[in-house]
C-alpha cells in the first residue's frame, strides 16, 4: 500500500502554466461567487492601485461590455480618496478584462504580470469597493 503525501492547501488552476496558482481558500472564495483582490504597486506617491477578479452576477446593461464568466477590473485612486465615497470618475487607470474561463482568466493576468499566489481577501488588502 503506498504512502499518503500530504499536499499543500494550493489550486493549480490551469494546464496554461502549472507555475500559476491561487491559494485553495482564495480560490473557493472566487469560485462560490465573492470577490478577490491584490494590491499592486501604484504609478505614483499620491495614489494607490488594486486589481480585482469577480463573478458578474448579472448580465451587463451596456451592450458593449461582453457577457463573462470573470471580470478583472484594475484602477488607482487618490489615497485621499480610499476611506470616502468615491465614484467611478474617482477611479483612475481603470481597466476591465473579460474571460470565459479559467484559462482565459490566467492568460489575462499573465499577460499583466501579476503574481496570482498573492491574491487575497479584499479586506486583508484594503480594497476599497
Amino acid at each position: 500500500m503506498g504512502k499518503l503525501q500530504s499536499t499543500p492547501a494550493v489550486f493549480y488552476c490551469c494546464k496554461i502554466n502549472m507555475e500559476n496558482k491561487f491559494d485553495l481558500a482564495i480560490y473557493n472564495r472566487l469560485k462560490s461567487g465573492k470577490y478577490i483582490a491584490l494590491e499592486l504597486k501604484s504609478t505614483s506617491e499620491h495614489l494607490r492601485r488594486w486589481i480585482a477578479i469577480y463573478q458578474p452576477k448579472e448580465k451587463p446593461i451596456d451592450k458593449n461590455i461582453p457577457k463573462s464568466i470573470y471580470t478583472v477590473l484594475e484602477f488607482e485612486l487618490n489615497v485621499n480618496k480610499v476611506d470616502e465615497y468615491f465614484g467611478d470618475e474617482d477611479m483612475l487607470n481603470q481597466k476591465r478584462f473579460y474571460a470565459n474561463s479559467e484559462e482565459e482568466l490566467i492568460s489575462i493576468l499573465n499577460s499583466l504580470n501579476i503574481d496570482i499566489g498573492k491574491f487575497t481577501y479584499p479586506w486583508k488588502c484594503d480594497y476599497p469597493l
